[in-house]
């Protein structure tokens, strides 16, 4: 009777290993499965690059010379440039009513020319009596007085001519004239109001002579320079400029400073908004590869490497600061190596890898 249950206990264990026995000979007459076939790729080496960390901030186009114009006297306006309206230096950008100071002006001219025929006649007499007091003709004191009154109406007409002058430049401040070429963004006042003296008849703005306002915080400041380049970025691109201005005062609030980027072409409508690249830190010399070659993912960033043999290998790295299309890494990279930047989306490690010539890339694109 206790053979019964060591016999059924051996069947058991007999039909549990049946499948493993059937599956290790199935596996040992299959045949392997086929390497996949080499992909076609493109290459891009890595490279060694000076990284200077950038510091992005927003800035303004602005115009060098933008100013509110106002009017040295007062008086009505009969005159004023249209809004748009480009100006050259010295031209007219409002015109007052000058009818009185005009007719001063001739009153001021007759009164000069009066004097000047008194004086003349004074002078006239003072050399006939100066010969005769030379003979003795006369006393010496008459001579003497037609002397002072000669020079009496000689300041006279000195100060007619003064007082004619002044006028004079009265009449020319009634026109109100552009003090540097630009164009006429708002008006102030319009034709038919008085003008009071000192108050503004139109903004002007120099639209040729450009740069960018950006504040940037005060820790920049001993990375930046006049003559240090930045980049501003806009929608045509990134550009390199050189700072035109630093302003080493920083405010208490916001702890930041003021710079002036100098523009070298108008190409941009005072107003524009750009983005300022800031060096950060010093610049450093680093590995660098294209944007393109590094894959990220959950579990890590890596990159693929085709080695010697034309295969496939997985390089773990890290990434640090981006400049253009280039990143910063660091890993088991050396300069030179061959990184797969196109093609490599289904690329696995240890698998061949057809190099493709760039030329005949871009000549199927």
């Amino acid at each position: 009777m206790r053979t019964l249950p060591k016999l059924l206990i051996a069947i058991a264990v007999a039909a549990a290993a049946a499948p493993f026995l059937f599956d290790r000979g199935v596996d040992a007459g299959a045949t392997p499965a086929p390497a996949p076939a080499p992909a076609t790729v493109d290459v891009s080496p890595v490279r060694t690059a000076t990284f200077a960390p950038r510091h992005w901030a927003p800035g303004s186009v602005i115009s060098r010379r933008d100013a509110q114009v106002a009017g040295e006297s007062g008086g009505r306006v009969v005159r004023v440039a249209e809004i748009g309206q480009a100006l050259r230096a010295g031209d007219a950008l409002a015109v007052l009513d000058d009818t009185g100071l005009r007719l001063r002006e001739q009153e001021a001219a007759a009164e000069a020319g009066r004097i000047r025929a008194q004086l003349d006649l004074a002078t006239r007499q003072e050399a006939r009596y100066a010969r005769l007091a030379a003979r003795q003709d006369i006393a010496r004191a008459q001579h003497d007085q037609l002397q002072a009154d000669r020079d009496v109406l000689a300041q006279e007409l000195a100060r007619a001519r003064a007082l004619l002058a002044q006028i004079s430049h009265q009449r020319e401040r009634m026109v109100v004239r552009a003090p540097f070429p630009g164009t006429v963004a708002e008006r102030h006042a319009q034709a038919g109001e008085y003008l009071a003296a000192g108050a503004t008849v139109a903004r002007l703005v120099d639209t040729a002579d450009l740069e960018v306002r950006v504040r940037a915080p005060v820790e920049l400041a001993r990375h930046l320079a006049v003559g240090t380049p930045v980049t501003v970025r806009s929608a045509d691109g990134d550009r390199e400029h050189p700072v035109g201005a630093v302003v080493p005062i920083g405010d208490e609030n916001s702890r930041q400073l003021e710079l002036r980027i100098v523009l070298d072409a108008p190409r941009f409508p005072v107003g524009s908004a750009v983005d300022v690249g800031l060096p950060g830190a010093a610049a450093r010399e680093v590995l660098a590869v294209p944007r393109d070659a590094v894959i990220l993912r959950r579990e890590g960033d890596y990159v693929l490497r085709v080695d010697a043999a034309e295969r496939a290998e997985r390089v773990a790295v890290e990434t640090g600061s981006q400049l253009d299309d280039l990143v910063e890494v660091s890993g088991a990279l050396a300069p030179g190596d061959r990184l797969i930047v196109r093609g490599g989306e289904r690329v696995q490690p240890g698998q061949a890898v057809v190099v493709q010539d760039r030329a005949d890339a871009v000549a199927r694109r």
